[in-house]
């Protein structure tokens, strides 16, 4: 009989305990999962990238960056609240569900009426149609928030990978089936927005096994609304912080350098949203059950800013470094302006991958509030930044996003440490290490070897090598690096052996 998450929860605190197995075989499912889901979307992006316009991902980026705040607003951190509570009652949970359901139709209505407002302000009537549409994905995301949320909570990680990949396929083929078989414009894009978000709620429904009841007044939700609100505005302030280079490029520099930064911003997104954050659903519930042994908590952190972290670093430091052939050969050679607005934001990607370890800690311990209060400070800083390139286009703005991000990374630390009582001094100076001896190493390899070797094809080709190459010296020269790989294979070695052992 598999152990349920309760049974998890008392086991012993030991390196083999039931909860290690689960943090690896969940940690497993949902990278494999997520790593289904970076092929789709990168081959959705280089098919797609090839029969729109730039001005077409831009219209409906400026779309997206104001949906993307009605999304928090729709989840209100209810998600994660109900995903971290060792023991949701029932008619909490429906009562979460309809209020997830009410946020999300109250937020459609808005979206729907102050859609000709949004075309107004950026002068292009297309975007009324474009809102308007969009608005029903708030109520589809709203009910299947708390079907999600059950999957989080009871640790089914294997089936949370497949609700999270396979409506990325179904949406996906929805939006290239529209540009072979009615029109190539902007309309393929908002159909793909509204085909995942349909079959991500009828799959999550069916997945979850649980269907809610009628709001029940014994099912006390104020303490997770408490601790909903804390994490909905440390959201917010970051949503805006995220959104405020698209909106300002939008309106400043108009839609055509908007696509070229909105595409090269979602290719530095993928492996964050796909990894990164998809392991922050394994990271927080598995690190809440384990927030008061302190031992345990650090040695989760410290793997969890391996796979997140370094891992993270080396590809963006590959991204960087051959960013220009990748490019030219996936996108085609209209999209050649992104490869300096690419090369600019990986950098604030490094650091971005690194801080996920601090947000999982903020939200393992319950500190919402101190994480909110760090937002107040830290995420002007990167607005400020952003900004501050606006006068030089996307690439100004890129190269902005990188150096605020890279200091809200160095304050982050001793903000965490300070405000959750975590010793964070170790995995700093580890991230510190990574970077220098992982990401910029192979960053500039790539550079090196795009800059001598005339063909794109074989720059990537020859540039991989020479990366490997590098680790093998590496692992001969340096103790810090083998540590790393020996906790890395420690990770894997864990996950091949619970697939080996069956189910008790």
């Amino acid at each position: 009989m598999t152990a349920g998450p309760k049974d998890i929860v008392d086991d012993d605190p030991t390196e083999s305990s039931p909860l290690a197995s689960t943090a690896a075989r969940g940690a497993s499912y949902t990278i494999a999962g997520q790593l289904i889901r970076i092929v789709v979307m990168f081959a959705g992006t280089v098919v797609l990238a090839r029969l729109l316009s730039p001005e077409d991902f831009g219209l409906v980026a400026i779309v997206a960056s104001l949906v993307a705040f009605g999304e928090l607003a729709r989840d209100f951190g209810l998600s994660t609240a109900a995903a971290r509570e060792k023991n949701l009652s029932k008619g909490q949970q429906s009562n979460l569900f309809w209020i997830n359901t009410g946020l999300g139709c109250l937020l459609a209505v808005i979206t729907y009426a102050v859609a000709p407002l949004v075309s107004s302000v950026f002068a292009d009537d297309a975007l009324t149609d474009i809102v308007r549409w969009t608005a029903a994905v708030f109520v589809l995301n709203g009910a299947a928030t708390q079907f999600r949320a059950e999957l989080n909570r009871r640790l089914d990680f294997k089936m949370l990978a497949l609700v999270d990949t396979l409506p990325v396929m179904v949406g996906l083929a929805s939006a290239v089936g529209y540009v072979l078989f009615v029109n190539a414009d902007y309309w393929a894009l908002v159909c793909q927005q509204l085909v995942t978000a349909i079959s991500g709620l009828i799959l999550a429904m069916v997945a979850a096994r649980w269907m809610p009841g009628l709001p029940n007044r014994n099912g006390s939700v104020r303490s997770l609304l408490s601790f909903g609100m804390g994490l909905f505005g440390t959201q917010g302030i970051a949503y805006f912080t995220r959104n405020v280079d698209n909106l300002s490029l939008g309106y400043f520099w108009g839609p055509a350098e908007l696509g070229m930064y909105s595409r090269a911003y979602q290719l530095l997104m993928v492996p964050i949203n796909q990894i990164a954050a998809p392991l922050t659903r394994v990271a927080v519930p598995i690190l809440t059950r384990v927030a008061d042994q302190r031992e345990r908590f650090d040695s989760f952190l410290k793997t969890g800013q391996l796979m997140g972290g370094v891992v993270l670093g080396v590809g963006y430091g590959i991204l960087f470094g051959l960013a220009d052939p990748i490019v030219h050969i996936v996108f085609g050679d209209a999209w050649g302006p992104m490869v300096p607005i690419f090369q600019a934001l990986t950098v604030g990607g490094i650091f971005r991958a690194l801080n996920q370890v601090t947000f999982w800690v903020f939200l393992a311990k319950g500190a919402t509030g101190a994480q909110f209060r760090f937002y107040l400070v830290s995420q002007p800083l990167i607005i400020v930044s952003m900004l501050a390139g606006l006068p030089w286009g996307a690439v100004g703005v890129a190269v902005g996003h990188s150096v605020g991000y890279g200091v809200n990374w160095m304050i982050s630390y001793w903000w965490c440490g300070r405000a959750t009582d975590t010793e964070m001094g170790g995995l700093f100076r580890a991230g510190l290490k990574g970077i220098g001896l992982f990401a910029v190493p192979v960053g500039l390899i790539g550079q090196a070897t795009v800059l001598v070797v005339p063909s794109q094809v074989a720059a990537i080709g020859i540039g991989l090598v020479l990366i490997a190459v590098y680790f093998v010296l590496l692992w001969l020269v340096s103790g810090f690096a083998r540590e790393t790989f020996r906790t890395g294979a420690v990770a894997v070695q864990k996950v091949l052996v619970r697939r080996a052992v069956p189910a008790r």
